[in-house]
């Protein structure tokens, strides 16, 4: 039974309604790393409903937390906002209302594309509407019972005067400098004393908590979310699972002192990007519109839910990708032919919604290659019928095609490999470039080329047919092949590379190589 399926039926086990969690820090671009909690989410609240339960998942963007560091791609002027709400900064961009829009915008309106279905909540609209205001009185007048939680995992205990809530100050405008040490109805007593990576302004002031102008601390305040929502289920990274991590004591906080009940934890690894660990600030980042340039969604849902939550995953735009497309479309054949096994449910995990009949993919590499060649809609539909990669295509099959043809563009333009951005040279190899073997080789693959059409497939193994037949080393072939179309040794597959080109020109291009 796949993870997802395991988590539904844990869930169902205690009761038949269910509000599954996610949601991030909005301190930058947000990156597919990020994402793991919202399609896991999302994953689990349509297996509860496959399952006959009824649930919702929801993303709630930590926009009332601090700026602590200056993202590298924005502009240094930034730095006076360090230790400000991220809800109350200004957009890079006047294309957006303020910082939050601009992050939280290009992801939202991706995640539709993704089979995404999630109600989206922002903290700082929460704080604001005092939606969370009985729980934050609730927070203060069990502060010594909370501190207490705490101290069982502090090696430092808190100070004796320590309060649950971070005021922002009314003179600076900043959350993370603010002291609470006192609180009366529905005011806490601050200073505004500094922080780690910001100074304070010395301002002593007071915060009313029922109009937003503070939030409670990230470990009271997780365990109020749960109790404020009636989250039953959340994903989340494995930083807050640690022992004495932020789960272990809203565990506790949210039993002991809001009278709720714990979600049920999916604590999931980290994402790297080609070996190294995504950040926002760092602007080591792949998010969900770059995915959708280069890939189809169900990629992505494959990436994640191909293996378990806790399996480190490494992505990388280059090679891999296709490695992605590849397996995914194997996975997806096999689920046609109801061969997939245990792995199908993978794949319908992975999939946006069901087809009404089995589609027809076209292979990626040779999509890297034909979108070289051409963009043209009719010959791009004459080439893959006439190479059988489409069969009595539908409108579907068609629509498919042109978009993996689109993506593939995209692909070569931002992250392929050299050797995979093609230009078919003009005139055959002069003199000197190919020996009497390669000639004579690339005579008889023309030869045999004029039996009528052929697939990728069956061009690549003929070419190791002809090397065979030539006594010649493959290698030596297909350099001959690349030199007389590309003017250069390498190059994408070769089979790919000759079905996307017209048959004829093929074929006189080796007939004008081979001749001594």
């Amino acid at each position: 039974m796949h993870w997802v399926d395991q988590a539904a039926e844990a869930l169902l086990q205690r009761g038949t309604e269910h509000v599954i969690a996610s949601g991030i820090s909005i301190s930058g671009h947000i990156h597919i790393g990020h994402c793991h909690d919202v399609f896991i989410a999302d994953a689990v609240r349509r297996a509860v409903e496959e399952k006959g339960g009824k649930a919702v998942a929801i993303w709630y963007a930590d926009d009332f937390d601090p700026l602590r560091r200056i993202p590298a791609y924005l502009p240094s002027h930034y730095e006076q906002f360090l230790g400000v709400p991220y809800a109350n900064l200004p957009s890079p961009s006047p294309d957006y209302k303020d910082f939050v829009d601009y992050f939280t915008r290009p992801f939202l309106q991706s995640l539709e594309a993704f089979g995404i279905k999630v109600k989206v909540y922002f903290g700082s609209q929460v704080y604001r509407s005092g939606q969370m205001s009985n729980l934050i009185r609730r927070a203060l007048e069990k502060a010594d019972k909370i501190r207490e939680i705490l101290n069982r995992f502090r090696s430092q205990p808190l100070p004796e005067d320590w309060l649950p809530y971070n005021p922002v100050c009314s003179k600076c405008g900043k959350i993370a400098t603010t002291k609470a040490y006192d609180w009366q109805g529905e005011w806490v007593f601050y200073r505004c004393v500094g922080c780690e990576y910001t100074k304070g302004c010395g301002n002593e002031g007071e915060a009313n908590y029922t109009r937003g102008e503070g939030k409670l601390t990230w470990r009271v305040e997780w365990p109020a979310r749960w109790k404020m929502l009636g989250v039953t289920c959340e994903p989340f990274g494995k930083d807050h699972a640690e022992a004495g991590g932020s789960y272990d004591t809203g565990k506790l906080i949210v039993k002991e002192v809001f009278e709720g009940e714990p979600p049920y934890p999916i604590p999931y690894e980290w994402v790297s990007l080609k070996g190294s660990r995504m950040s926002s600030s760092k602007g080591v980042v792949f998010t969900l519109p770059d995915w959708l340039e280069v890939a189809e969604p169900e990629l992505l849902r494959f990436f994640i839910f191909r293996s378990k939550p806790m399996k480190s995953k490494d992505f990388d735009p280059g090679l891999y990708l296709l490695n992605l497309y590849d397996e995914f479309d194997e996975l997806e054949r096999r689920y046609y032919q109801n061969s997939a096994g245990e792995q199908g449910r993978i794949y319908e995990l992975s999939r946006i919604s069901p087809f009404p009949k089995p589609p027809q993919r076209i292979p990626i590499r040779f999509a890297a290659v034909l979108c070289q060649i051409t963009n043209d809609p009719d010959r791009v539909r004459e080439i893959l019928i006439r190479k059988r990669l489409l069969t009595d295509p539908t409108e579907l099959d068609l629509h498919l095609a042109l978009q993996r043809l689109e993506r593939a563009r995209r692909w070569i333009e931002k992250y392929a490999p050299e050797e995979w951005r093609i230009s078919i040279r003009r005139t055959p190899p002069e003199e000197g470039e190919l020996d009497e073997q390669q000639k004579a080789a690339l005579g008889v693959l023309a030869k045999k080329l004029e039996d009528g059409e052929k697939s990728p497939v069956e061009i690549h193994n003929l070419i190791y047919e002809v090397a065979q037949q030539s006594s010649i080393d493959p290698t030596k072939l297909f350099q001959a092949i690349y030199i007389a179309f590309l003017g250069r040794n390498s190059g994408p597959r070769a089979g790919n590379l000759l079905a996307a080109l017209d048959r004829k020109f093929v074929i006189q291009r080796l007939r004008e190589t081979s001749v001594t």
